[in-house]
């Protein structure tokens, strides 16, 4: 069972529900998509009813606003539980504190932040909402003094979410302020299958042009950085498995590893993978449709998808306009940005009036060509962009 909302559904997952039938709920949404007329539509009774008699659902959905519709339809069901619970970043704080008790994080009410005395928290430290999506709000502090600009960049981002995202999603109300995590940032695509074990579909590394940094500008991926991490990442995912009942659960987790080798969760997406059309990255990289995978509750033999992809590197690159830009008076050029890379597998243009990002691109190079990377993820943009 599918729940297809708002903002975004790649043309990779609609051909995929079309092809498996997946029952999708109907909403004007999903009926306006451009292959609804293939799709195995259920009205929203129908729908509802089959989810709550189901033994722990299939459920997936490509976006969170559905969390709304979740607790409208059916609020005492197992998965909307787990939903509302990982969306709440002080309750995931809480659930890891048992695997990680030295992360401390204190939680404050937007009121709250304009009256903080800074000095009196350790830092460095990040800034987050207790809700959040897409890097929406997310801030590190490494001195005092930068505490006035990054409270007017919250405040300014604010302004320009208005409206974007419902509440359930992004809430820019709430802000959590925890210990920065050092060390290098991993995110994966899994689900936990119908008896609880994990199933990885995706390993990424996320880099980051400098230590202020907070964006999705480059996730980086390769043979050599999921032979590197997949063991010990299965090893932590069964000792998440312990702490709830996650049976057929799909998610999104970023997390970092400390030097010691320990993870460290940021953030878990649940019942869903990398947003937008991010997930399809799974499918240009490695040839894994993890929707698929996910319904037919199937596991990738990363041995042979690895064995043929050798020193080739894989990058996402989620691309936003600078802050400080007023984006009603600039013009991305984007043919100049794909035009960059040697070699693009896959593109899809944003409205960036709407949306955080400009740009999703996916791209290939050889380990020797890395360097083609690196200039995107340490570029000012000025570049592709006209005022």
């Amino acid at each position: 069972m599918i729940i297809l909302e708002k903002p975004y559904v790649s043309e990779f997952l609609q051909q995929t529900v079309v092809r498996l039938q997946v029952p999708v709920l109907a909403t004007p949404f999903s009926e306006s998509l451009e292959h609804a007329g293939k799709m195995n539509l259920v009205e929203d009774k129908s729908f509802f009813a089959a989810l709550k008699t189901a033994q722990n659902p299939r459920l997936y959905s490509n976006s969170e606003n559905s969390t709304e519709l979740l607790n409208l339809h059916c609020p005492k069901l197992a998965v909307t539980g787990n939903v509302n619970f990982f969306k709440d970043k002080s309750k995931l704080r809480e659930l890891f504190s048992k695997l990680n008790p030295d992360v401390w994080y204190r939680r404050f009410s937007l009121a709250d932040l304009d009256d903080l005395d800074i000095s009196a928290i350790r830092k460095p430290f990040v800034i987050k909402p207790v809700r959040g999506f897409a890097s929406i709000g997310i801030h590190a502090v490494y001195h005092d003094s930068e505490w006035p600009g990054v409270l007017a960049g919250i405040k300014k981002e604010i302004h320009l979410m208005q409206n974007v995202f419902p509440d359930v999603v992004v809430s820019l109300n709430d802000f959590l302020i925890e210990r920065y995590i050092e060390g290098t940032e991993i995110a994966i695509d899994a689900y936990f299958n119908a008896s609880g074990e994990p199933v990885i579909l995706n390993i990424l590394t996320h880099l980051f042009g400098s230590k202020s940094d907070m964006s999705d500008r480059l996730y980086l991926t390769s043979a050599a950085i999921v032979r590197k991490y997949h063991d010990p990442i299965m090893r932590y995912l069964e000792e998440i498995a312990l702490l709830r009942d996650l049976r057929n659960f799909p998610f999104h987790l970023e997390m970092r590893q400390e030097q010691g080798g320990s993870f460290v969760p940021i953030e878990i997406n649940p019942m869903r993978f990398m947003g937008f059309c991010v997930a399809d990255v799974e499918y240009y990289f490695y040839g894994i449709n993890p929707y698929e995978h996910y319904f037919k509750q199937e596991k990738p033999d990363w041995d042979k998808i690895l064995e043929p992809r050798g020193d080739k590197l894989y990058g996402m690159f989620g691309i936003d306009i600078p802050k400080h830009l007023d984006k009603s008076r600039i013009r991305f050029d984007y043919e100049k940005f794909i035009a960059h890379f040697s070699h693009v597998l896959f593109f899809v243009k944003m409205d960036y009036t709407k949306f955080p990002m400009a740009i999703y691109l996916f791209a290939e190079v050889s380990r020797s060509r890395f360097d083609e990377f690196e200039k995107i993820l340490y570029s000012d943009l000025s570049e592709f962009i006209q005022e």
